[in-house]
């Protein structure tokens, strides 16, 4: 919900390739999996190149960039713990 108490709908995706992860959540309007899924295997990359033996986690949503802090941090602690509900779905 914003800081008005409206409720707001947004599309999130997660991508991960292996189980030891870096990444980070991205919120962005234009956010969508093709666009997470090349920062993941961008990120699978780097890692490789620093000597990092990690894989990517990649999660983001279309959320406006625009919101107040309460609204982003509210809108974490609501998307962070949903992908594995739906992982295999």
């Amino acid at each position: 919900e914003d800081d008005q108490g409206a409720p707001r709908v947004n599309r999130g995706n997660r991508v991960q390739d292996r189980s030891a992860l870096k990444g980070g959540l991205r919120l962005r309007p234009s956010v969508n999996l093709s666009i997470l899924k090349f920062l993941g295997l961008q990120q699978t990359f780097k890692n490789a190149l620093t000597g990092l033996n990690m894989g990517c986690g990649k999660g983001g949503s279309d959320s406006d960039p625009g919101k107040s802090d309460s609204e982003i941090r509210r809108f974490c602690v609501s998307f962070i713990p949903e992908p594995p509900r739906h992982i295999g779905q």
